[in-house]
């Protein structure tokens, strides 16, 4: 047999990642997920790669994995790098979309492998895990974050979390000024408040946004969009334009008959209390349901039984319709969370007895509704009482305009901003992007925005 005819023989099965025991992990809030911890191990996996499209342009015709990318970071590249021995510049490429890329690997829901041609007849290769090996033990590259000279231009960005910091650091690296106003009196947005330490260490992410403020951002916490401080009285300051990037960090609530009779906590809130540690509630041999089944649920899920709680998630349709990613669902389970699905809550209850909780009834999927998932159809006569200490709803969010001249800026009937192809609102000189104009979406998806964003500005500021 010639060379010519031999063909490469890859590995169907992903090398597997490193993982916190579960007897220890729901003891602590440690990092769970480890991922790999040898170069060898990130070769192997890189090994499994079809390189789709190799000889092609990318901007042409790019491989799955750039193609679906909310960055468009070209992963076949990273891994051909690593292959060749080429860390830098395989690092070049991964630095070059993302700001805080040791926070993003680790919380991404990794588009790019879920449509990588691995994965038609075997496992997907383990993109984020690859790039997170390469970032947590070669990042960041020199000089990353030296900016040029300043120029006569400053730019205000309303909002720390992932699209702020993403617009901030490449608004920096042209020389524009910047001023990011939080409303809290912590930064990082959903990353500190929402995300929970077993899956983004504090360590990390402190360490990333110090990295940034290097570059010379100036940042105001307890800044509040109101009457008072609002996109006028920021024009005056003398601020050549305005980014909104204030997420969506309003919760929304079950509307459902007897709620005042029993506990229901919002997962934002619950989830932002412990990150904070603030305002913790004492679960400890507590029943906690969660209703939900994206992130956010899951996420409230596992802090819940770390605290001490027993806890059960209902969800409205099968496992494969739930928006939290893979990994987070299998960690939950593993984690001796149980998932109820087809199930769908009515209102809440609190007996004479004592007993309480919420009554919930089975569903059947039907046809696909507005959300591209099948519609839950109850079953009549079908109830159950699901007894709970403590609700947790995690239902979704939306973005909180209050503070915001509804009047002047045009919104949809989600609560988020119109923009358009360039990101710019209604309101002269205002653009916006991330959650506050996708709806609740990921911080990659954010942190596409926040690129296309500052070049977008330096554009306009030119």
């Amino acid at each position: 047999m010639t060379e010519k005819e031999q063909k490469i023989v890859r590995s169907k099965i992903a090398i597997e990642r490193h993982y916190l025991p579960v007897e220890e992990r729901i003891k602590n809030f440690e990092e769970v997920n480890l991922g790999y911890i040898e170069l060898e191990e990130v070769i192997k996996e890189c090994e499994r790669c079809y390189q789709c499209f190799k000889d092609s342009n990318p901007e042409i015709q790019p491989p799955p994995c750039m193609k679906y990318c909310p960055t468009h970071c070209n992963s076949r590249e990273i891994i051909r790098n690593v292959l060749e021995g080429e860390i830098e510049e395989a690092l070049n490429i991964i630095y070059k979309h993302y700001p805080f890329p040791r926070s993003v690997e680790r919380v991404c829901p990794g588009y790019c492998q879920l449509h990588c041609t691995a994965g038609i007849k075997g496992d997907p290769i383990q993109i984020p895990m690859i790039k997170r090996f390469l970032v947590d033990n070669y990042g960041p590259l020199e000089d990353y974050f030296k900016c040029n000279p300043d120029i006569d231009k400053k730019v205000a960005i309303l909002g720390s979390g992932p699209l702020g910091l993403t617009v901030a650091f490449y608004l920096r690296k042209y020389g524009i000024k910047v001023t990011i106003f939080e409303k809290y009196d912590i930064i990082g947005g959903m990353l500190t408040t929402e995300i929970p330490e077993f899956r983004l260490p504090r360590s990390v992410l402190r360490t990333e946004i110090k990295n940034l403020k290097q570059c010379g951002i100036e940042i105001f916490t307890n800044k509040n969009i109101d009457k008072d401080f609002g996109i006028d009285q920021i024009f005056e300051l003398d601020y050549h334009a305005i980014v909104i990037g204030i997420g969506s960090q309003k919760a929304k609530r079950l509307k459902l008959p007897g709620r005042d009779s029993i506990i229901v906590l919002q997962a934002l809130k619950f989830l932002k209390g412990y990150n904070l540690k603030e305002n913790i509630p004492d679960l400890n041999n507590k029943k906690v349901v969660v209703i939900g089944g994206g992130s956010t649920a899951t996420d409230a899920a596992r802090v819940a039984k770390r605290l001490g709680a027993g806890v059960s998630i209902l969800y409205r349709r099968e496992k494969e319709h739930m928006p939290a990613g893979k990994a987070e669902i299998e960690d939950t389970e593993n984690e001796g969370i149980h998932i109820e699905f087809l199930i769908n809550p009515r209102e809440f209850y609190c007996n004479e007895d004592e007993s309480q909780g919420i009554v919930c009834q089975r569903v059947k999927l039907g046809d696909t509704d507005a959300s591209g998932r099948p519609s839950p159809i109850p079953i009549e006569d079908i109830e159950i009482n699901v007894e709970a200490d403590y609700i947790i709803e995690a239902i979704g969010q939306e973005t909180d305009l209050s503070g915001f001249d509804t009047h002047k800026f045009k919104t949809t009937k989600s609560n988020t901003f119109v923009v358009n192809e360039k990101f710019f609102t209604s309101v002269p000189k205002v653009l916006a992007g991330g959650d506050c104009v996708l709806g609740s979406k990921s911080v990659v998806d954010a942190v596409a925005h926040g690129k296309i964003i500052a070049d977008q500005i330096y554009e306009f500021l030119k």
